[in-house]
């Protein structure tokens, strides 16, 4: 688990002067620093180390035989033991113990194929000198970043946006993606920033004497809709054990100690659970104290039955601004619940206690369909009476003047993704009243999602409502917003491993039959497949999504608000009406009872605009 810059001139002259910025990374990376620039000057390579595996002597970049080719790589490779032996059977003589170190012998045996063969969560650049080829290659589900952009004539990838800032970017709002965020969120390959782009999940960006594209390796490939539509399969859940097991018993392999996020919930229990019957454990859950949100009583309880050693993180009621807005700036994203702040304080309490890799349970939601919108698409596809009527009540609600993508979304697709709907009531509809009026003229007819959809028909077309709708989720919502907590642990120097975002347990659900995934609770494939490594209150227990309490008091969130307001940020962000601004925080501190989840929402939304706008200096 690293931090990379990388750059690619196609004039050459590249020094170790240019990769400076990999400084601003260190947090990444706090055991070592490397440079290297290729003999041509053609690339440039850097990555701050944060050993996990190879420790003695894994430093990078990692290179072929040859010496032709080269690799800077962030994020950990799975399988690697198995890999690293087959290659040496081959004849290839490997340097280091490092994991990382296989992607330059896979990439020698076959240039064009070899990403096929990693398993893993990782992003890395590699240079082939001979082909004169620069590769900056994204894991399939996009838990790892990797950004680029182009700065005077020079192609810069880097694994956050703060570098390529310290390299020169222009440090410039997008208004249109911070449009499509109000309204569904960007698309795979935007950013927030003007000019910065990212490398999209299970994608490459390759440049060579050709030009730069990018080019897809893998992707969510669910099936028809007719072949899903059969009886339950009782095999199914089986499957979804060997894998869940399998998937935690690879991402135990490393070097130094291993911890384990822990919540009440399903996903992380059936992580830990699986790795009890292999490592001591030590386990982490934040705690809400007085809030019906916490659940450390049952994290706790749970491990107990599994003799863990416990840690809670406490964070407490109305957290202040100051923790808010580290967690925005070391996350390079809006924010929209105190989560993101327990996230990094939680992060920031595993670094204290020694660690620097643990597993935790993301992806169960996605893969087995936890969430309550997705099991409102789920029911679309019982019956096409169902959808019929559905179609009909989207009809009448699309009459009432809503954003152009609801009504985009429901020509393309014949119906409304449960996750846009939630996204417009939740977000948009709070947020669109307080945004300066010339930007909701500017996009009036912008349709945020459509271009999404219109260039993923051929994994859209004749699916299921669910699968359709979980597709367009995970490649906007998910790896934009859900897995941009991957910054916010690695601003304190932790690597989190996700055993329930591998590909091969995607291959096992995605085929699941539908009628598997509505019966019984929510996630029952799930439960039932890790039964035997479950406490009984985790098995029976409801979904609980994890977010952060409300404020506790108006008068303290608006006060915090005013403050910015008061240092001109909404005045240069091009975004909010400070009017209307003004009004609303008003409102909130004349309210009664406790802050709603909107207000919330509005309230993150409003702080983290003004966080990232001082933070990075952006103009509109």
């Amino acid at each position: 688990m690293c931090g990379i810059v990388a750059l690619w001139s196609p004039v050459g002259r590249l020094s170790a002067e240019d990769l400076a910025p990999i400084g601003v990374l260190r947090h990444r990376g706090p055991d070592a620093v490397a440079r290297w620039v290729s003999p041509s000057g053609v690339a440039a390579l850097a990555q701050a180390r944060l050993a996990v595996v190879g420790v003695a002597n894994g430093d990078q970049p990692v290179r072929d035989e040859s010496g032709e080719v080269h690799a800077v790589v962030n994020g950990e490779l799975y399988g690697y033991r198995q890999q690293r032996r087959e290659l040496a059977e081959r004849g290839h003589r490997l340097r280091t113990d490092s994991d990382s170190e296989i992607t330059a012998h896979l990439y020698e045996e076959d240039p064009d194929r070899f990403v096929a063969a990693l398993r893993g969560e990782f992003a890395f650049v590699l240079w082939d000198e001979r082909r004169g080829r620069f590769l900056a290659v994204r894991d399939r589900f996009g838990v790892k970043p990797l950004y680029y952009t182009w700065i005077d004539g020079r192609l810069v990838v880097a694994s956050e946006v703060k570098a390529l800032f310290a390299a020169g970017a222009v440090r410039r709002w997008d208004a249109e993606s911070f449009y499509d965020y109000l309204h569904s969120c960007f698309a795979p390959d935007r950013t927030l920033f003007e000019g910065i782009r990212q490398v999209p999940p299970g994608a490459m960006l390759r440049a060579d004497d050709e030009g730069v594209r990018i080019v897809p390796y893998w992707d969510l490939d669910f099936p028809l809709a007719d072949q899903v539509d059969g009886p339950a399969d009782p095999a199914g859940i089986e499957r979804v054990r060997e894998r869940v097991e399998e998937a935690v018993l690879l991402r135990l392999a490393a070097d130094v100690p291993v911890g384990f996020h822990l919540s009440g919930g399903l996903d992380s229990s059936s992580v830990v659970g699986v790795a009890a019957r292999h490592v001591a454990l030590r386990t982490f859950t934040v705690r809400f104290p007085g809030s019906p949100l916490d659940e450390s009583e049952v994290a706790g309880r749970t491990a107990a039955a599994l003799g863990a050693s416990h840690h809670e993180v406490s964070v407490p009621d109305g957290l202040p601004g100051p923790a808010a807005v580290a967690a925005v700036t070391a996350g390079e994203m809006l924010q929209e619940n105190g989560h993101g702040t327990a996230r990094l304080a939680q992060a920031g309490a595993i670094h204290d206690a020694g660690l620097r890799v643990v597993l935790a349970g993301e992806g169960g939601d996605e893969l087995f369909l936890g969430y309550q919108h997705l099991r409102t698409d789920l029911e679309l596809g019982v019956s096409a009476e169902r959808l019929a009527r559905a179609r009909r009540s989207y009809r009448l609600v699309a009459a009432g003047g809503v954003p152009a993508t609801l009504t985009g979304a429901l020509d393309r697709l014949g119906f409304l993704p449960g996750w846009l709907v939630d996204r417009c009531l939740t977000t948009t509809m709070q947020a669109r009243p307080l945004l300066r009026p010339d930007l909701l003229v500017r996009f009036a007819d912008r349709d945020s999602l459509g271009a999404l959809v219109d260039r993923s028909a051929a994994q859209l077309v004749g699916r299921a409502p669910v699968h359709q709708s979980l597709y367009l989720f995970l490649k906007t919502w998910f790896c934009n917003y859900i897995l941009a907590a991957e910054r916010l642990d690695m601003a304190r120097s932790v690597e989190v491993r996700l055993p329930l975002l591998d590909h091969r347990l995607f291959e096992a659900t995605r085929v699941l039959p539908l009628a598997d995934l509505r019966r019984g609770q929510v996630k029952q494939v799930l439960r039932d497949a890790m039964r035997g490594y479950l406490t009984d209150e985790v098995y029976r227990g409801e979904k609980r999504p994890f977010f952060a309490p409300a404020p506790g008091s108006r008068a303290a969130a608006a006060g915090e608000l005013r403050r910015w307001l008061g240092r001109g940020h909404l005045d240069g962000d091009g975004f909010f009406d400070p009017a209307a601004v003004r009004a609303f925080l008003g409102r909130l501190e004349r309210g009664s009872g406790p802050i709603s989840t909107g207000e919330d929402r509005v309230l993150y939304l409003l702080g983290s605009v003004s966080a990232l706008h001082e933070a990075y200096g952006l103009a509109v």
